[in-house]
């Protein structure tokens, strides 16, 4: 995927935000303070064990090492980072963050822009409930993770993510759930259809090929080729019809739509891994380091 990913909007149609995979780093001011109040020479300077900082060069040792003394425990404790990481083996979080830490520097981020992302992955992380009784889904039913979508079928960065989730199931076809949710974006005029003409299929046990087919022709989502798909996978075309066109395909569309505006959902593709949001980039090795976290490895 292009490392600059655009998601689609509910208010504008589509927000523009970078999320570079590499950020050009950035020289260190003549002038520059640590970040926290310790003075240089009182930072736990040593490396925690199990943490690979070969990459960093110097100056982002330096950034590495002022984050993580002035950052607190993931775990909600009253001590820093590395403290947690060396003497609190309770708390794997802190694990995981450090070593979030390493790799956002390694790619450019400032000390401040670390601490915004750690604040969105560890401090203002809520695991939400999420209704996926009725969602079409792939994946054990006792896998450990479970991975819900919320997407619009007119949504290009949908469909590009597609692929992502298909790397995720393969990566982890033990450990890994998705459930799909619809949320048609009041900006797209046929996708609320397709999301219907999804669920209508799904009756019939066809959501999956029906829905790989509705990305496939993603930029023409007419009636007429909607229904030429339900031809495609074999679907009873009479019956089709009729579920589409029901108040209990209609409303279970709605329940998806109104489940992620309770969740504060305005773009799309939103991921929700066991019920907390996914604040990382749309890369196979970000979303792997989420569910790596979920499953302790």
């Amino acid at each position: 995927m292009h490392p600059f990913l655009s998601r689609c909007s509910l208010a504008f149609g589509c927000l523009f935000f970078a999320l570079p995979l590499v950020r050009p780093a950035l020289a260190a001011p003549a002038d520059e303070k640590p970040a926290d109040s310790k003075a240089s020479g009182d930072l736990d300077t040593s490396p925690p064990p199990g943490i690979d900082l070969s990459k960093l060069d110097e100056y982002e040792r330096k950034v590495f090492f002022r984050v993580v003394n002035r950052e607190p425990s993931s775990c909600g404790k009253g001590h820093s980072l590395i403290y947690s990481v060396k003497h609190d083996p309770g708390c794997r979080r802190s694990v995981y963050a450090i070593k979030y830490v390493a790799k956002l520097v390694n790619s450019g981020y400032t000390d401040s822009e670390v601490g915004d992302e750690l604040q969105n992955r560890y401090r203002e992380a809520v695991h939400k409930d999420i209704d996926v009784a009725r969602a079409p889904n792939k994946g054990p039913a006792d896998a450990r993770v479970t991975m819900v979508e919320f997407v619009d079928y007119e949504c290009p960065h949908c469909r590009m993510a597609q692929s992502l989730v298909r790397q995720v199931l393969d990566t982890y076809p033990r450990q890994v759930r998705l459930c799909f949710k619809h949320f048609p974006l009041n900006s797209h005029t046929t996708s609320r259809l397709a999301a219907e003409a999804a669920m209508a299929a799904h009756k019939q046990g066809k959501f999956w090929p029906f829905s790989d087919k509705v990305w496939e022709n993603a930029d023409s989502l007419t009636p007429a080729v909607l229904e030429k798909i339900a031809k495609q996978v074999g679907l009873d075309v009479a019956r089709w019809r009729s579920d589409m066109n029901s108040d209990e395909v209609k409303a279970a569309v709605a329940q998806d739509k109104s489940d992620g505006a309770a969740l504060g959902i305005d773009h799309t593709p939103t991921i929700f891994i066991n019920g907390r949001r996914y604040a990382g980039r749309h890369d196979i090795e970000s979303i792997c380091d989420w569910i790596d976290e979920e499953l302790g490895k």
